[in-house]
């Protein structure tokens, strides 16, 4: 019997359908496994790019570390004193030699003299000696070396690379010892500072872990095509290394995975697809990751967590930008005290304060506020807030409040403070860098005013700020044309009336402005780096005109900028022999400025100032701190009270007894006494009587030109002489 039409036509449909279904899955099939292979693929590229970035950024912070190292090292003052003086290869040996044998940074340290031979060769802890010095760097230190010469003075750029030793690659970093202010500095002469960081297995390791990058190695050649690296360049910029290492892949690794159940499980397609938006997600997720990883570094200080300058200022444009209805205040916190810190207990101390500072800063700023560290020292605050000028004063003190507090360092306890300035927009579309400008004009302002200050900033700070860099480049001008002449106040005997001494002050008479007075332009000259050249025109200006006046003292007054040149002493020596002045007729007379801020520095200077037969004098005794153990710490050769306790004797009933006390002070320590300020015959008297031997003031003679001090005291004597 014949079929019927319907039933042939039933398995052709049905085979028809199956075969449609079944092309329908496959090209789904397809289409799914050619997107999971482009996302395997793109997420292989992506993670072999993150991969790449990872490494060059290893490398780079790797060389930056080792150049914060070398330039924290040579610029260094101590550091350029003692290798300057007898026992430099010990100290050398001590500072940098020592700590080869187990510090992270770096485990080779030499100190390369002007000829070119080591002052120091450490290794690991061992001594090395020229040959071995040089045969451990394969020829190459040279030319790090000389990189390290060419480098301008006091330069943020320091040479840094990898060099090819003896026991393998290693990183390389040079710089010149060199004081913090010396404008004629010798680079050719100068001594050499080397650390060198062998990139050992076990560094390879670690720079690994830290970057997530498995495999890492450290080759001389890039192996199997298949491998990934970056170059690693030498003081040239010639490829001597590579660090190489697998490609992860993990695109690859999920898709070997997936790819049977695709391929064989048609029917549970939608759980495939949902399966490879998981693996997407999960390699976004990772990327992701990576990149917020990158920015927290890009804006976050390493040492204390806090937002670094770049991560402030994204802060600060964001809140001035929005439209929230606060106020956006900036406050910028400077240490007081710091650099002390650094120069007594050493870098590591140091970063221990930064840290106990960062962390108080956190433990006690309201929640409107986020703190941010600018850099060295120097921390920044962010506060939005509603309550402006009530908040911003409330937040400053607590700040200088909380650096009230003494720290506890390892054992030590460590005094320091601070000083603020703060700034407020109140208006949006403004920039952070500006807001950022302007507290900083507050805290230079806080900073003058001394010590724990907080002071908001007011327009006025700005044309203030343009007059005195006017005011600076005029007196630059001054300087180059000698129009900074100087005067003579004498000191009289307190019995007799004679003239026993004169000093030298410093007068400018501007073609501008006219007179400008000494309290206005010695601070522009020491914020300027104009100090030592101005304090060295005026002594040689006073012992060139002292010498027309036989047998009586002169005196000069020295700024504590001035005692911080390791050449001061120099100075003065050159000048003394230049004019042919007898030194023991010279005083050099400071303030307690000079041993607040570095004792030990103004130790070293009155010895080479006592080396040379010159005497020193403690000036404006009575306005400060100076104490009993100061007086005997430094062993002044003379004293001179303030004129604010002469002052006080018109006015105050108990000033007789202070400047009783004062004077009485002085000659337990057999201290001569000289009175400054005298104005009347009563004052005269009052301080004769109370043992000061030398008397100063407009009773006397204001200050005036040698010629006059030359036709008072010295021409009438001469022409009875005759």
């Amino acid at each position: 019997m014949a079929s019927s039409p319907r039933l042939q036509l039933r398995p052709f449909t049905v085979i028809v359908a199956s075969l449609a279904i079944l092309l329908t899955l496959g090209g789904l099939g397809y289409v799914v496994s050619g997107s999971i292979r482009f996302m395997a693929a793109s997420a292989d590229e992506m993670d072999d790019a993150r991969a790449l970035s990872a490494a060059k950024a290893a490398l780079a912070a790797s060389k930056k570390q080792l150049s914060a190292t070398v330039r924290d090292n040579a610029y260094w003052d101590d550091a350029y004193r003692s290798l300057e003086n007898e026992g430099a290869k010990s100290w050398a040996s001590e500072n940098w030699g020592a700590t080869t044998v187990d510090y992270p940074l770096y485990d080779t340290a030499l100190v390369i003299e002007a000829d070119g031979s080591p002052l120091i060769a450490f290794h690991k802890g061992t001594e090395l000696n020229d040959v071995d010095a040089n045969s451990f760097f394969l020829g190459n230190l040279a030319d790090v070396v000389a990189a390290a010469r060419g480098a301008d003075y006091a330069s943020k750029t320091l040479p840094v690379a990898f060099v090819d030793t003896r026991d393998g690659i290693a990183l390389i970093g040079a710089a010149a010892v060199q004081p913090s202010q010396h404008p004629a500095f010798d680079m050719n002469a100068a001594k050499v500072l080397v650390f060198a960081k062998l990139l050992s297995q076990s560094v390879v390791a670690e720079i690994a872990e830290t970057y997530d990058i498995a495999g890492l190695t450290l080759s001389d050649s890039v192996g199997s095509e298949a491998m990934l690296h970056v170059d690693v360049l030498d003081i040239h910029g010639r490829d001597i290394a590579r660090v190489t290492w697998p490609p992860a892949h993990p695109g690859s690794a999920s898709y070997q995975q997936v790819r049977r159940t695709v391929l064989a499980s048609g029917i549970i397609l939608t759980a495939l697809l949902a399966a490879v938006a998981i693996c997407g997600a999960v390699f976004l997720r990772a990327i992701l990751n990576s990149e917020r990883a990158a920015q927290y570094e890009a804006k976050h200080d390493a040492l204390t967590g806090l937002w670094n300058r770049a991560g402030c200022l994204e802060r600060l444009d964001a809140a001035l930008a929005s439209d929230d209805g606060y106020h956006t205040i900036l406050h910028i916190l400077d240490l007081d005290g710091f650099k002390p810190v650094n120069d007594a207990w050493g870098h590591l101390v140091g970063d221990q304060l930064i840290k106990a500072v960062a962390a108080r800063l956190l433990n006690n700023l309201p929640t409107t506020a986020a703190a941010a560290r600018l850099g060295g020292d120097e921390f920044a605050v962010v506060e939005n807030t509603s309550a402006l000028e009530l908040g911003s004063i409330a937040l400053s003190r607590t700040i200088i409040d909380t650096m009230a507090t003494p720290f506890v360092i390892d054992g030590r306890i460590i005094e320091i403070g601070g000083s603020v300035g703060w700034a407020c927009f109140d208006t949006k579309g403004q920039e952070g860098t500006e807001l950022l400008r302007r507290a900083d004009l507050a805290l230079y302002r806080a900073k003058s005013l001394g010590r724990g200050i907080a002071v908001n900033y007011d327009p006025s700070l700005d044309e203030e700020a343009g007059r005195h860099s006017e005011l600076e480049q005029e007196l630059r001008r001054g300087l180059k044309t000698n129009e900074i002449s100087v005067v003579f106040q004498p000191l009289v005997d307190a019995s007799t009336r004679r003239l026993s001494g004169v000093e030298a002050l410093a007068r400018w008479i501007s073609p501008i402005r006219g007179s400008v007075p000494p309290d206005v332009f010695i601070p522009v000259a020491e914020k300027a780096g104009l100090i030592d050249q101005l304090g060295l025109q005026v002594l040689k200006t006073a012992l060139r005109e002292g010498m027309r006046w036989h047998n009586i003292g002169i005196a000069v007054n020295v700024s504590p900028l001035q005692l911080r040149n390791p050449y001061f002493c120099r100075q003065v020596k050159d000048a003394l022999a230049e004019s042919r002045f007898d030194p023991a007729r010279l005083t050099i007379e400071v303030t307690e400025g000079v041993f607040i801020s570095n004792p030990g520095q103004a130790k070293r200077a009155f010895d080479g100032l006592r080396a040379l037969g010159v005497k020193i004098a403690l000036d404006d005794f009575g306005c400060g701190y100076a104490s009993i153990g100061t007086l005997r710490e430094f062993g002044f050769d003379s004293m001179k009270i303030d004129r604010s306790l002469i002052a006080g004797l018109n006015r105050d009933d108990n000033a007789g007894a202070v400047l009783q006390a004062t004077v009485a002070l002085a000659n337990a320590l057999s201290l001569p006494v000289t009175a400054e300020g005298i104005e009347t015959e009563e004052q005269a008297t009052a301080v004769r009587l109370s043992g000061c031997e030398k008397l100063q003031g407009y009773l006397f003679s204001k200050p005036v030109p040698a010629n006059d001090i030359t036709s008072r005291y010295f021409v009438s004597s001469s022409a009875q002489a005759s």
